[in-house]
């Protein structure tokens, strides 16, 4: 009885994804896996509707040179997605949030900020320092910076040749050709912001958790993407049920 009624009121999840396409795919199955174990889900047609979009917008990774463009795409995406049923909207890219008021503005339904998310994660978990990688945008925009700041939270970054290194590795990542060496990278770089005291690291990238976890180094992580993809199942499912204990 209570899928019957499921299917009927769950909310419709409209997705921005491809950028990265690889971590798109990886929002979908952290999304599904949420489904079936947090609530319970076994039948095909006990899944919620998903809309995915993979928009090959120009990346901001390294600069903004193309944000115009990135932002008309963004804009224009998010309008089609509410008119084609979407209940709500999500990016699984950090670094285009610095274009969310694009996607907000021109829509009106809810917009899960990813930023957002894992913001509010890393204030309930209490953590006071915390690491940050990501795209240069990422890394040296207030995208971050300012709403810790404002949480009480102090961040630090790798030096600019450590940056570079991560950038890199989200590069190879794009290009299918992320491995080991990408991962003994990263695991340096964190290494280095836990003795500048970080308690824990944002992978503030959605390419990162495909090269690095929290099994791979001392510190918790905060997985931008999967956070983002509890936080969607939890908006999917609202006053329909509570997640399986």
């Amino acid at each position: 009885m209570v899928f019957l009624l499921c299917k009927f009121i769950m909310k419709t999840l409209g997705v921005i994804g491809g950028m990265g396409p690889q971590a798109s795919i990886r929002f979908m199955e952290l999304v599904i896996g949420s489904c079936t174990k947090d609530f319970g889900v076994k039948e095909n047609d006990e899944f919620p509707r998903i809309l995915l979009s993979s928009l090959p917008a120009p990346d901001l990774i390294s600069d903004r040179n193309r944000e115009k463009q990135a932002g008309d795409m963004l804009e224009q995406e998010a309008i089609t997605l509410e008119k084609a049923g979407a209940d709500f909207l999500v990016m699984t890219c950090n670094t285009m949030h610095v274009l969310s008021p694009r996607i907000t503005d021109s829509t009106s339904i809810p917009f899960i900020s990813l930023i957002d998310t894992v913001v509010n994660q890393i204030k309930s978990d209490g953590a006071k320092k915390v690491g940050l990688l990501g795209s240069m945008t990422t890394m040296t925009s207030n995208l971050y910076l300012e709403p810790l700041r404002v949480a009480g939270v102090e961040v630090c970054t790798p030096g600019i040749d450590e940056k570079n290194e991560v950038v890199s590795c989200i590069m190879k990542v794009l290009a299918g050709d992320g491995s080991l060496e990408e991962r003994s990278i990263l695991k340096r770089v964190i290494e280095n912001l836990q003795n500048q005291g970080a308690q824990s690291v944002i992978l503030g990238c959605t390419e990162l958790p495909l090269l690095i976890s929290h099994s791979d180094v001392e510190i918790p992580v905060f997985d931008s993407l999967r956070l983002l993809a509890n936080a969607s199942c939890n908006e999917i499912f609202r006053g329909i049920m509570p997640p399986c204990v």
